[in-house]
């Protein structure tokens, strides 16, 4: 069964996230969308010691409280970096991350903003140098799974899952989606955004 996505949140206060509807359910069976009411970010550092995790988190989904989103702080070094997705609306929280995982030929998560430099931006001077560290059965990137080496600095992160279904039979999902994110940014390439958030980010020396 194809399935779609949906990240619900009211406003942040200080517009440091943003909440943006899923795309149009998948195949013809008509499902409803997902939801995602959770993103987390979880920062390992390659050298051992405790993860720093940055979540995203509106439990109440729309309409309700606004949600709560922490900060990135980091200190210089490496790190693995997993992202996973929950919907906590359920009465036990759904990890729709493996869903993700399920289709990932049709899904790809781009991390973007002022803080990053990578496969989809164009940043040298940003703290957070990421590389993607997953890939598909077609050996295109996830994104699930990263590395990020961290050096002193600000700035924003923006994460975005995209749904990129085929279109008229032919994959939607194809090689250097990230380039072209990088030249063209997000309208640049096919499907639609499941979640979109931003993350504000230090890094101490």
């Amino acid at each position: 069964m194809r399935t779609s996505f949906k990240l619900i949140s009211a406003m942040a206060l200080f517009a440091s996230a943003l909440a943006m509807a899923g795309c149009d359910s998948h195949g013809d069976d008509g499902d409803e969308p997902e939801v995602i009411t959770t993103v987390t970010l979880t920062f390992s550092p390659t050298t051992g010691g405790a993860p720093i995790v940055a979540r995203f988190n509106d439990p109440d989904g729309e309409g309700g409280n606004a949600p709560v989103i922490d900060p990135i702080n980091l200190t210089a070094g490496a790190y693995t970096l997993a992202v996973a997705f929950e919907n906590r609306l359920e009465m036990q929280a759904e990890d729709i991350t493996t869903e993700i995982k399920d289709e990932a030929d049709e899904h790809q998560v781009f991390l973007l903003g002022t803080a990053v430099n990578g496969p989809a931006t164009n940043q040298p001077a940003a703290p957070l140098l990421h590389a993607y560290a997953d890939m598909d059965a077609k050996g295109l990137p996830i994104g699930l799974a990263n590395t990020v080496t961290a050096s002193a600095g600000t700035g924003s992160l923006t994460l975005v899952l995209r749904h990129l279904p085929p279109v008229n039979g032919m994959p939607a999902k194809v090689a250097s989606l990230a380039d072209t994110v990088r030249t063209g940014g997000l309208n640049a390439i096919g499907g639609g955004t499941d979640a979109e958030v931003n993350f504000t980010v230090t890094v101490t020396p």
